[in-house]
């Protein structure tokens, strides 16, 4: 059995409707495959020094109470932390209790500042400097939270 041919003046149209639309889906995958991929979110490099002493009673109180609870929390994870810490209040600002690496940074401490005592460094460059137990919660750890955003 023959299937009779049927031809329609709107042939040529349909093919061509066809042809145009697989065009148009061709140029549309490869804009998306050869387009450039967006900036790659910024790497923070992120420290938190803290300084502090022994003898020091609200240092203390910071390292057993917020300070262990942060050094727990999803944000520790994600930070470089270094702990700049004499036996004694009155040897805080000296060399040997500092790191090398750090060591510069006390040139920015007045001998009024007290302890407990941060520094939120942020790719090289200091974003925050507080000192005092309150401080802590104030200002410091939302500046690294906002930071690891």
């Amino acid at each position: 059995m023959k299937y009779p041919v049927v031809l329609t003046n709107d042939g040529g149209r349909r093919v061509s409707f066809c042809l145009a639309l697989f065009a148009a889906a061709v140029a549309m995958i490869a804009a998306l495959l050869l387009a450039p991929a967006p900036p790659p979110a910024r790497a923070v490099n992120l420290k938190l020094i803290y300084v502090g002493a022994e003898d020091c009673a609200p240092c203390r109180v910071w390292q057993h109470n917020d300070g262990a609870a942060f050094r727990r929390s999803a944000e520790f994870s994600r930070i470089t932390y270094i702990e700049v810490k004499a036996a004694r209040l009155h040897d805080v600002l000296k060399d040997e209790t500092w790191p090398e690496e750090i060591r510069g940074l006390k040139t920015r401490f007045k001998k009024s500042d007290g302890v407990p005592l941060w520094l939120v460094v942020s790719n090289d460059e200091v974003v925050e400097q507080r000192f005092g137990a309150a401080s802590w919660r104030a200002n410091i750890l939302p500046a690294i939270q906002s930071a690891l955003r």
